[in-house]
C-alpha cells in the first residue's frame, strides 16, 4: 500500500502483488531440522510463506499438540529462535548479532509405524472408502486437513543412518500409490500431460544417497510396474546441511547459524529439473529472505566446483511435453533466429566424455606401440584437444553416437 498526500487529503492506492506459486512440502524425519523448518515455514504471517503447505510425517509424536481440543492431537506449534550473525563465513559471537524469533506450525502431521500396511485391508477398501496409510496419505494429498493435494516436494531430514530405511519405505508407498494413479498432478499445474516432478531428496546427501535410491527402487518395484511413472520423479541432494540447530525440548528448537554456501546435486541433472528444484529449494531455503542462491553440483556445474561450466541461468525455462520416460525434455526454448526454435541444451558434459573416451583410447595404444594406419607408429601422446574435429566451430556438435548417448543416459542421468 503507497500512501501519498495530495490537495490536503491522504490518499491510499493499492498495489497488486502476485502470490507465490502453490507449493506442497513434505518433510519426513523427526529431527531438530524439520523443527527449524516447522517454525519458519508454519509461520503464516509471512507473506513468503503464502500458498506453501507444510507438512511432516514421522514415527515421533512430538509435532502433535497432546493439549489441543478433543484430544486427537492437532500440529504442534514451534518457536524457532535464530542468531543471525554479521556473517555466515565469520560466525562468532564477537561481532554484532541478532535475535529473530519464528513461529509456526505444519499444517498436517502423519505419524507412520511398521504396522501400518497390516491395519490397510488387502483389497485397500472398506465400504467403497479407499484406505491409505499416514505416508500414503501425506504423499497423495487424499483425506488431509489441508488442500495441498499431492506434494511437490519430499525432504528427509534425518540422520543418514535412517536414509536407506526410509527410501524403501518411501519407493514402496510411491510404487503403491503409482499404480493408483494418485500421485498427481501436482498443486502448481492442472495438466496431467505436463506434470511436474516430484523432487524427493534430503537435506544431507553423505553416503551416496543416490544409490540408496537405486537399491530402494529397485529392490521394492513391483512385478506389476509399467516401467514408466504416471508422474515424473527427480532426485535432489545438499552437500551440508543448512543449518546449525538444536531442539531441546518440543515446541523449542535454536537456530545458532546457517551454513554460509547451499550446494545441490539433482538427478537427472538437466536445464529444467534444475530450474524446477532451485524454485522449490528456494523457497524451502528462504533464499530469498537470506539472499543466498544455490550452487548446481556435477558434470554441468561451475568450473570452480569440478564441472564443465555448462550450467547456467534456468530461471524463466518453459515446460516441453515429451514421451521420454520422465515426462519432461532438456530443450530450452530461446529467442533469436527462426522465431525461438528448441535448442537442445549445451552438454558440455557429453563431449567432455567422448574427449576422456577417445584421449584414453590413444594414450593406450601409444603405450602399447599399436601402429596407425600409416603404418606410423603412435607412441607419443595424442593432441587431442587440438584435433581439427573439435574445433570452436563445432565442438558443441559432436558426432551422433547411439553407444555413447546410452552410456550417458545411464550414467550422467541416473538413468538405471
Amino acid at each position: 500500500v503507497i500512501f501519498s498526500c495530495q490537495c490536503d487529503q491522504l490518499t491510499t492506492t493499492t498495489m497488486a502483488t502476485s502470490s507465490p506459486a502453490a507449493q506442497t512440502t513434505l518433510l519426513i524425519g523427526g529431527s531438530n531440522g524439520t523443527a527449524t523448518l516447522a517454525a519458519i515455514l508454519g509461520d503464516k504471517s509471512n507473506p513468503r510463506n503464502a500458498n506453501h503447505i507444510l507438512r511432516v510425517a514421522t514415527r515421533s509424536t512430538k509435532y502433535l499438540d497432546p493439549s489441543s481440543s478433543g484430544g486427537v492431537g492437532e500440529p504442534r506449534v514451534w518457536r524457532c529462535t535464530e542468531k543471525q550473525h554479521l556473517s555466515d563465513l565469520v560466525a562468532a559471537d564477537i561481532f554484532p548479532t541478532r535475535v529473530i524469533t519464528h513461529v509456526g506450525r505444519p499444517d498436517s502431521v502423519f505419524v507412520y509405524g511398521d504396522d501400518d500396511d497390516k491395519n490397510v485391508d488387502a483389497n485397500n477398501t472398506s465400504n467403497g472408502t479407499l484406505k491409505l496409510t499416514p505416508l500414503e496419505r501425506a504423499i497423495s494429498g487424499i483425506s488431509t486437513p489441508d488442500n495441498g493435494g499431492p506434494v511437490d516436494l519430499i525432504v528427509l531430514c534425518c540422520p543418514v543412518s535412517a536414509h536407506l530405511s526410509l527410501l524403501r519405505r518411501l519407493a514402496k508407498t510411491l510404487y503403491k500409490l503409482d499404480a493408483l494413479n494418485l500421485l498427481g498432478p501436482s498443486s502448481a499445474t492442472s495438466n496431467s500431460s505436463s506434470s511436474k516432478p516430484i523432487l524427493i531428496g534430503t537435506l544431507y546427501g553423505a553416503g551416496g544417497f543416490d544409490w540408496m535410491s537405486r537399491i530402494a527402487f529397485t529392490t521394492q518395484r513391483p512385478p506389476t510396474f509399467s516401467g514408466q511413472w504416471t508422474r515424473p520423479l527427480a532426485l535432489f541432494a545438499l552437500k551440508a546441511f543448512p543449518y546449525l540447530c538444536k531442539s531441546l525440548q518440543p515446541g523449542e528448537v535454536s537456530l545458532h547459524g546457517r551454513f554460509p554456501q547451499l550446494q545441490v546435486a539433482v538427478s537427472p541433472s538437466n536445464a529444467y529439473v534444475r530450474s524446477h528444484a532451485k524454485r522449490l529449494l528456494d523457497r524451502l531455503l528462504q533464499n530469498e529472505t537470506t539472499g543466498k542462491k544455490l550452487e548446481f553440483l556435477g558434470l554441468s556445474g561451475k568450473e570452480e566446483v569440478g564441472g564443465d561450466g555448462t550450467c547456467g541461468d534456468e530461471e524463466g525455462l518453459t515446460m516441453i511435453e515429451s514421451s521420454t520416460s520422465y515426462g519432461f525434455a532438456n530443450h530450452n526454448t530461446r529467442s533469436g533466429g527462426g522465431g525461438g526454435a528448441l535448442v537442445v541444451n549445451a552438454n558440455g558434459a557429453r563431449n567432455a566424455m567422448m574427449i576422456a573416451a577417445q584421449t584414453h583410447k590413444q594414450f593406450k595404444s601409444a603405450k602399447e606401440g599399436t601402429t596407425t594406419n600409416g603404418g606410423v607408429s603412435s607412441g607419443v601422446a595424442p593432441a587431442i584437444l587440438t584435433n581439427s574435429s573439435y574445433s570452436n566451430n563445432n565442438f558443441n556438435t559432436p558426432p551422433p553416437s547411439p553407444t555413447l548417448d546410452l552410456l550417458l543416459t545411464q550414467s550422467l542421468s541416473d538413468h538405471a
